[in-house]
């Protein structure tokens, strides 16, 4: 019956021009499926029928629209590498000592959603049963786009991911890495470096790419051999993108050269303002002064923070009593009283919110989403970085005037309160955010569909390899021409230490013969 089934949908969406898609997101950060949510709903939205294998799921009234869902992925994450308030220290790790850590996260991550029932209800489909295309997020490495690739006979494969990644993006298109230019997402330093930092930033940035090369690679392979044991080289079909949509635009952070095939999608995930909730609402548009949005985002939780930060922050806020503090805050205890200028609530329309004309500040983590959606909406910022990308997107922001940062680790009331008194007092924040916000909306047609558009392109010529460069199958050595240099620097070497023999030669003969003179 269930074979059947297949066989007349497949059959009713080749006659309507509909592909089958499937859409990977195996990264356990509800972030990223906010970002992959709106191409999910998008091509569905387009006819096409779409299955969504995901660590995130959510009902959708769409009928071409499933979700398939990884499930038990962050219960298992949560108990194996549980940080709680310690990820308030991770910003101070070495990022060779973070990377380790990142990477023990992509082999449990894959682990973990290998061995879920939702992979293997997809591998149970029936053989006759094809996906025109496969879009995967790459940030996890290959785990669970290579095992569909294989069970669906490798259709074109489109790679996708919510951050911005130089290092890795690199490796998926075969771009060169700048790393005088481009500081890596992991590295806190400036765009204009000193020669401390490029030096770090060099070995590092090749590093990461040797790193996922000769360990990711690998041992994610072997990972998944235990499921499917004759298939492809996982090294070679994480290569193998014909697109690969990337979470980034000019204008909302530093400028790097990509490949023909890497298309820029950045705010994919903004949509036209909804209106607020009924509470929501009412603060806002009576609010003196103005509201302030304070959110540490989806994969960090303010209630973690601990009584002694969360006391400070609150002691800061009620030092602005004309201004309405709305505080995405995921527990209903607090260490102190509430100040009556400060509204608690366990979810925030972020967007929404940030695109109401009374919404003056954003107080964040400086997520990669969360800039974006307060460049979008022009609205100037104050940064808390936890980890990752967040310092380099900070960084960014105080570059072109738009933002201030503070520690959240040490965060202290009077520092806070003079940061945000800056920042309101200041027009230049406003004026240099609404300059940005300008540049960054005047797009020919919207990141979504955009993105929508160059995937029905792949669809359109799945067999094209057109855009993909050939550097992407290079060898590491042969990529960046180390194979040259080397040679050449030890002929240069030799070449030198011949010269310097020759002289010592030359003169000590000459010495001799100076000797020899004067005994004569």
């Amino acid at each position: 019956m269930w074979r059947s089934v297949v066989l007349f949908l497949t059959a009713i969406c080749s006659s309507t021009q509909a592909a089958n898609i499937l859409y990977i997101d195996g990264v356990p950060s509800p972030s990223h499926f906010i970002w992959h949510k709106a191409l999910i709903n998008g091509l569905a939205a387009k006819g096409h029928n779409v299955t969504a294998l995901s660590v995130d799921v959510e009902d959708s009234s769409l009928p071409n629209l499933s979700y398939i869902k990884l499930e038990g992925v962050y219960e298992g994450l949560n108990e194996q590498m549980e940080l709680g308030s310690e990820i308030f220290e991770k910003g101070e790790t070495n990022p060779f000592a973070s990377l380790a850590m990142f990477n023990q996260y992509v082999m449990l991550s894959c682990e973990l959603t290998l061995n879920s029932k939702g992979l293997r209800l997809l591998l149970d489909y029936p053989n006759e049963f094809k996906f025109d295309l496969i879009i995967g997020d790459f940030l996890n490495g290959p785990c669970l786009s290579a095992v569909a690739q294989h069970k669906f006979g490798r259709p074109p494969y489109i790679g996708a991911t919510a951050a911005n990644v130089v290092t890795m993006t690199s490796m998926l298109s075969g771009a060169y890495i700048y790393s005088g230019s481009i500081p890596d997402y992991a590295l806190d330093v400036p765009q204009n470096m000193s020669y401390r930092q490029r030096f770090t930033n060099f070995l590092y940035s090749h590093y990461v790419e040797l790193f996922r090369t000769y360990e990711t690679y690998p041992k994610i392979d072997k990972i998944v051999r235990k499921v499917i044991p004759d298939i492809t080289y996982i090294g070679e079909l994480d290569r193998d993108a014909r697109v690969i949509l990337l979470n980034s635009h000019p204008a909302i952070q530093y400028r790097e050269a990509m490949m023909p095939n890497v298309i820029s999608v950045g705010g994919m995930q903004i949509a036209k303002p909804k209106e607020l909730p009924e509470d929501l609402q009412k603060i806002v548009e009576t609010a003196k002064k103005g509201a302030i949005l304070f959110s540490l985002g989806t994969n960090i939780r303010s209630n973690l923070l601990g009584d002694n930060r969360i006391i400070e922050i609150l002691n800061a806020m009620s030092q602005f009593p004309e201004y309405q503090f709305l505080w995405k805050f995921e527990s209903d205890s607090m260490p102190i009283e509430v100040p009556k200028n400060v509204y608690i609530r366990k979810w925030m329309p972020q967007n929404d919110l940030l695109a109401h004309p009374n919404l003056k500040l954003f107080i964040t983590h400086s997520g990669l989403l969360s800039i974006q959606e307060a460049i979008w909406n022009g609205v100037p910022i104050i940064g808390f970085p936890v980890f990752a990308d967040q310092f380099q997107n900070i960084n960014y922001c105080i570059a072109h005037g738009v933002g201030k940062r503070l520690s959240i680790k040490n965060v202290k009331s009077g520092e806070l309160a003079d940061a945000i008194r800056e920042v309101l007092s200041n027009e230049s924040y406003r004026e240099n955010m609404s300059l940005l916000s300008k540049v960054f909306r005047d797009q020919k047609e919207s990141p979504l569909e955009r993105a929508v558009w160059w995937v029905e392109w792949v669809l359109r010529n799945p067999t094209s390899q057109v855009l993909q460069s050939n550097a992407v199958w290079l060898d590491w050595s042969v990529k960046y021409s180390f194979d040259v240099m080397v040679p050449l620097l030890l002929a240069g070497l030799m070449a030198l230490l011949a010269s310097v023999k020759i002289t010592c030669l030359v003169l000590c003969r000459k010495a001799k013969q100076q000797k020899k003179t004067k005994r004569e």
